[in-house]
């Protein structure tokens, strides 16, 4: 017990500290045996060290300031010895009485007073000086003592200073540290014009950077603690640190510190329990809401804490930048989590992205109430304050941070995840009752965007939802080739069949109806998406009303995008409704984006209020071709889809006829020629040939395949899958047809009006009928059969008399039944039919006359025909001539 008290005399910093009466009593205590005090020799050792520093110290200043001094001393005594004279000459004169002596002495009294004034005023200055020389010695000892003494701060720190348990020990130096720096301060500034000023301003460097070097690890080590308990060490580091003008370290310390075992909470989210949680995509979202409940609390318990460290003055301050450093560390770690990495690879899914956006928007909102509470305790708006980071906008930029890249490039990721979904949709039993999921999906996808940016981003929205419709077509797409091979529907499969000699007789009806069927699914597809797109409209509007804050329409679109732009800022008692703070929060995001989409978001709504305030009310019939305004991408898309699906019906009903009439051109009646051993017998009439009538067949079968189909309930979205069929289907065909005869598109465009438009009734009749839909595909498969017919004639190589009148019978035959089946006004059979009745003189001045009417696409198409067709009877006759001159030849050459 004795060796403790001696070590603690020993360490002790006091001044009167007595080394010889130390030892004296140190040998008393153990009866004079010196060998018993070697134990305390390592202490003893310490202080004499000690005590040499300071003495060494001492006596350095003292070297330095004493000369100095001591000229400033002489230098007064000097001045100070003829103001001693006058003063012994002003006694004497006062002391004679003399009426003329002291007339003469008081013209001379008022320079003697000035100087006696200024000898004072030197005299104070000097005193002053000496008192703040010694002060400054004794504060720089002490201060040093305390700084170079880690048994001090340690206490100090942990409470066991004298101020803060009621007595007083040597550690008094260590708890006024702060006072003796300010006085240091002080008198810094009064020593400034005296000698060793620029030794005095290095001492003090020194001092200033020693005390922030030992107090700051300490209270780094104490703010890291999970309880800070008392709070007056760290006032105390506080007070230490602003007396040496870094009192700014404490905040940042502290608001760097005190979220440690939030962010310790964070990251013991491993990954194996990252991949375990993740099964259900709600698991990390339970999760956060947990997160961020201890994140509240942590607030609200340092809000205490910092309210009586910092004073309420800057205590919002303090918590925004606490707010700060709590949630920045974790943003990226947040955001990697938000797209689960898995053995697989990424895998985003928007639904766990908003589970996860409600669970930060609960957090948000309750941040909200907290510093409404403090804004009520303190009297002060975070938007009144000069700090441009304390603002309402502040709170929510820190807590949605993680989920600003989603909005900055929110076309990607939704059209990602809804190709996602879309595709994962199981169509393998029926499509039409699939489709219904399509646009359950499609909505679902924008009223998400509506929940995670009040409608700031309706613009990338409708962009990904067409982008995510494109690939799930695309995918739909590439099963025709699939089923074109289970119909035999493949174009391939023509020129085959034809070079094998093989003649189908008829299509498959059962493929041709279940065509059908898939084209009706096609007009549900598109249907419901057009019936979908007018609800979306009308409700997205409304939606941007609350976005803009219109209570109705009166706002013109350009108030909106001033409106936009001046409202990035809100008071908290504004945030309160959860629609209004992700509106704040939207709002802040697409401020922050670049002028080309902030644009692109303004036109869209202005196009939006357009299509509304155009449609008129008194148009109450629903239109033959439902028409999508917003997801006008997506029909495009879908209309791809139907495109194929058109020329898949068209196929399995045309190829087979297409099938037989690439044999015409080889066919041996087109040569033949009268047959002299039957003399001057009479010809009878030309029967149509097996080729065309099986084409009647084929034709005049389609019609009561058709008929019960149209008749069903299948009819209205049949028809609407049907739009534009004519043109898809027959194009290819005619382009043939006109790269064979060089037809320019004029010329084609009229042959291929021969059958009419599908569209022409779209204004006269807007009931749909079941005749119409029959005419449309009739029309179609027979202005695709013409086409083909007038290829394969075209593709004669010699046409006798005999061929001529042959095709004429065929041509008149084929007339026939496209009259039956709408073709009626067919001009070029009827042309042809009349030019091989001619003579083929006849025949070529009737191109020539064809040709001389420059102006009529009609008349140059018939020529092109004409001259095709005569060509091929000049090359008839021309034939015997070369077989006659040939035979002529070689006799000449065997004579």
């Amino acid at each position: 017990m004795q060796d403790d008290v001696l070590l603690e005399s020993a360490a002790s910093a006091s001044t009167n500290f007595d080394a010889f009466a130390w030892v004296e009593k140190a040998l008393r205590s153990h009866s004079g045996d010196a060998s018993a005090l070697a134990p305390l020799v390592p202490q003893l050792a310490l202080r004499s060290q000690t005590l040499a520093q300071t003495l060494h110290a001492s006596l350095q200043h003292v070297s330095l300031s004493a000369p100095a001094l001591q000229s400033r001393l002489q230098g007064i005594q000097q001045a100070a010895t003829p103001l001693a004279r006058r003063l012994d000459a002003v006694q004497d004169a006062c002391a004679s009485g003399s009426v003329s002596t002291a007339s003469g002495s008081g013209q001379a009294l008022p320079p003697h007073l000035a100087t006696l004034h200024e000898a004072k005023r030197r005299l104070q200055s000097c005193s002053q000086a000496l008192v703040e020389a010694a002060r400054w010695g004794r504060n720089v000892r002490a201060c040093f003592a305390v700084v170079e003494d880690p048994t001090l701060l340690s206490r100090v720190l942990k409470g066991e200073s004298a101020k803060l348990n009621g007595h007083t020990t040597d550690s008094d130096s260590a708890d006024d540290l702060a006072d003796r720096v300010r006085e240091m301060q002080s008198s810094l500034d009064v020593l400034k014009d005296l000698p060793g000023a620029w030794d005095r301003k290095q001492t003090m460097e020194r001092l200033c950077a020693q005390i922030e070097a030992a107090v700051l690890p300490r209270l780094a080590t104490k703010l890291r603690a999970d309880e800070v308990g008392d709070v007056a060490p760290l006032r105390w580091c506080l007070d230490v640190l602003e007396s040496v003008d870094r009192g700014h370290l404490v905040r940042e310390e502290f608001c760097r510190a005190r979220p440690a075992h939030v962010h310790r909470a964070w990251y013991a989210y491993s990954n194996e329990m990252q991949t375990e949680l993740d099964e259900k995509e709600e698991s990390f979202a339970n999760w956060l809401e947990t997160f961020c409940g201890d994140a509240l609390r942590m607030l609200q318990c340092e809000s205490c804490i910092a309210r009586e460290l910092f004073g309420a003055d800057i205590l919002l301050n303090v918590l925004l930048d606490l707010l700060l450093n709590t949630l920045e560390p974790v943003t990226k770690s947040f955001r990697d989590r938000l797209v689960h990495s898995g053995p697989s690879g990424t895998d985003f899914q928007l639904n766990r992205l908003l589970l996860c956006f409600h669970a930060t928007r609960a957090f948000a909102g309750q941040l909200v109430q907290f510093f409404r509470s403090l804004e009520g305790d303190l009297g002060v708006n975070l938007p009144e304050t000069d700090d441009a980071a304390s603002s309402a906008e502040s709170i929510l930029r820190v807590v949605f941070e993680p989920y600003r890249l989603y909005f900055s490039e929110y076309a990607r990721f939704t059209s990602e995840a809804l190709t996602d979904d879309l595709l994962r949709l199981d169509f393998s039993q029926r499509l039409e009752e699939a489709s219904v999921a399509v646009w359950t999906l499609v909505d679902e996808s924008l009223q998400q965007c509506f929940e995670f940016s009040g409608g700031a981003a309706f613009p990338e929205a409708v962009e990904a939802i067409g982008t995510a419709v494109q690939q799930f077509t695309l995918a739909l797409s590439s099963t025709i080739p699939a089923i074109r091979r289970y119909c035999k529907a493949e174009p391939t499969s023509q020129v085959q069949d034809a070079s094998n000699g093989s003649q189908v007789a008829s299509p498959e009806w059962s493929q041709f109806h279940a065509s059908l069927a898939l084209l009706k699914a096609c007009g549900t597809l598109e249907s419901q998406l057009c019936a979908l797109d007018d609800q979306v409209r009308v409700r997205m509007r409304e939606q941007l009303a609350h976005f803009f804050g219109e209570t109705s329409g009166s706002l013109s679109p350009r108030s909106r995008r001033k409106k936009t732009h001046d409202n990035t800022r809100s008071a908290l008692a504004e945030l309160v409704d959860p629609t209004k703070l992700v509106v704040a929060v939207s709002r802040a995001w697409l401020h922050d984006e670049d002028l080309t989409r902030q644009s692109h978001f303004h036109q869209f709504e202005m196009e939006l209020l357009d299509q509304l305030t155009g449609t008129s009310d008194f148009d109450t019939s629903p239109p033959r071709y439902p028409t999508a305004t917003l997801l006008d991408e997506a029909q495009r898309a879908v209309r791809s889809w139907t495109k194929d699906v058109q020329l898949l019906t068209y196929d399995t009903v045309f190829l087979p006829i297409a099938r037989v009439l690439e044999t015409l051109p080889s066919n041996e009646n087109w040569r033949k020629v009268p047959d002299t051993t039957l003399g001057d017998l009479p010809t009878f009439s030309m029967l149509p040939q097996d080729y065309i009538t099986m084409v009647a067949d084929l034709l005049l079968s389609l019609l009561p395949q058709l008929e019960p189909f149209a008749e069903s309930s299948s009819l209205e979205n049949a028809f609407v899958a049907s739009r534009g069929a004519q043109e898809v289907c027959i194009q290819s065909e005619w382009a043939r047809v006109g790269q064979l005869l060089h037809l320019e598109p004029s010329e084609l465009a009229t042959c291929q009006r021969i059958f009419g438009s599908d569209d022409k009734p779209a204004t006269t009749e807007p009931a749909l009928t079941a005749t119409e839909f029959v005419d449309l595909w009739t029309a179609a498969v027979a202005s695709g059969t013409l086409a083909a017919f007038l290829r394969a004639v075209c593709s004669i190589s010699i046409l006798s008399d005999m061929g001529a009148q042959q095709l004429v019978a065929d041509l008149g035959y084929f007339h026939n039944v496209l009259s039956a089946v709408g073709g009626e006004g067919n001009f070029i059979i009827d042309d042809l039919r009349r030019a091989l009745e001619m003579d083929l003189p006849v025949h070529f001045q009737h191109v020539d006359e064809l040709r001389a009417d420059q102006d009529s696409p009609e008349k140059q198409a018939l020529a092109k025909f004409n001259d095709c067709i005569a060509t091929m009877r000049q090359r008839a006759l021309e034939l015997p001539r070369r077989f006659s001159t040939a035979r002529a030849g070689s006799s000449t050459q065997f004579d």
